[in-house]
């Protein structure tokens, strides 16, 4: 009979036994192959969806005028208000500036109209017809016009003079030659507004009662209100009246769509904060910030703009760079602005059909020309989209 014994082999180095080699737990190799190729992967995927970014839909901007700086006071489809050198001018989406004659302490766009505040007294004036038809009207002490986003009525507002906190609030809608055509009182500070057939629909608030926003309709024939909403808790951001009728009602921390007769139809809650909305044909576009940072940030994004459809339902995202992107709609367009970019996208599917980098700050939009802010300048750009997409 033999007896075997296992064969030992020392280890030559130390002339020890052998240990386990480095890798994993149980002692075998590490497989370092796999995930060489999906860092390379990843890396290539990276570098390809970069250069589709930078090459697909790109544009140049056409710089159309270079007037100096001043305080952009407002904006309106007819162009840009700026003050400067003490003198009031509109700067045309072509370029040509028109000075606004006369006193002039605020300005506020108001449906097809550019109102002018003076103390006791408001400036209509009508840019688009070729000529600037001006009316001058008188203002009652403490009394301001509403900015409405559509309407060619300009509606005022002011506070009851011996209340503490301003309520009740009186309402006067005035023609384009200065005739009274309503009065009427409110019990919530009115914001701004937009109008739709017979409705005119206002953004409001409670100054007394904790600052809940309100939704406000009111006749536009006769001032009487027709329905009033309390919201949750946030912030204006937007309000519009889609062409069915349906009201879209944006605060920074929800979208409410709500019926012609003021019931709740569907909301929209983001995980973030909304910093800009647009709606157009019914679709509502909302710009989201997120509050993250560093490399999560470089890799996600800082912000996320989201189309909902009629009916609430998401139609598409997209990662924005920026921390707070702004949001245009023209000619069945969005504009997106960043911080040294512009972009237009397909309100329906979200697709890119230009970007472009700028030479400054983009500011405003004005139709599809960008007002751009360098050296103490404002620059009017043309992104110069093609003869299809316009």
């Amino acid at each position: 009979m033999s007896v075997s014994f296992p064969t030992v082999r020392r280890n030559k180095a130390k002339g020890g036994l052998p240990g386990k080699k480095p890798g994993r737990p149980d002692g075998k190799p590490f497989a370092w192959k796999p995930v060489i190729l999906i860092i390379c992967a990843i890396g290539l995927g990276s570098m390809l969806y970069l250069t589709h970014m930078l090459l697909t839909g790109s544009a140049h901007l056409k710089v159309v005028a270079s007037v100096p700086g001043g305080e952009l006071m407002a904006t309106h489809s007819s162009g840009f208000v700026i003050a400067r050198g003490g003198e009031v001018e509109l700067l045309g989406p072509g370029g040509t500036v028109c000075p606004l004659q006369g006193e002039c302490e605020r300005v506020i766009p108001s449906g097809p109209w550019i109102v002018g505040v003076a103390s006791l007294s408001m400036r209509l004036i009508r840019p688009d017809t070729g000529e600037l038809q001006v009316e001058t009207l008188p203002l009652a002490p403490g009394e301001r016009p509403l900015p409405l986003f559509e309407g060619d009525m300009v509606v005022t507002y002011r506070p009851h003079p011996e209340t503490k906190f301003g309520e009740p609030w009186y309402l006067r809608a005035v023609s384009a030659k200065g005739d009274d055509i309503w009065h009427t009182r409110v019990a919530y500070a009115p914001l701004f507004g937009t109008s739709h057939g017979s409705h005119l629909v206002m953004a409001a608030v409670d100054i007394s009662g904790g600052g809940t926003p309100w939704v406000l309709c009111v006749s536009i024939h006769t001032g009487e209100l027709l329905w009033q909403l309390p919201l949750g808790a946030g912030a204006w951001r937007h309000l519009a009246v889609s062409h069915d009728g349906k009201v879209r009602a944006v605060l920074d921390s929800c979208v409410y769509c709500l019926t012609s007769d003021g019931s709740e139809a569907w909301m929209y809650r983001p995980a973030g904060t909304i910093v800009s909305a647009v709606e157009d044909f019914g679709i509502t576009v909302v710009s989201v910030s997120k509050e993250i940072g560093g490399a999560m940030a470089s890799l996600f994004g800082h912000a996320q703009v989201t189309a909902l459809s009629p009916d609430g339902a998401i139609l598409w995202d997209k990662k924005s760079m920026d921390s707070l992107p702004r949001l245009y709609a023209w000619d069945g367009r969005l504009i997106l602005l960043e911080s040294a970019k512009v972009m237009c996208l397909q309100r329906d599917t979200g697709k890119v059909v230009f970007s472009a980098k700028t030479d400054g700050y983009p500011i405003a939009c004005a139709k599809d020309v960008i007002l751009v802010y360098k050296d103490k300048r404002f620059i009017l750009v043309d992104p110069g989209t093609s003869e299809s997409v316009r």
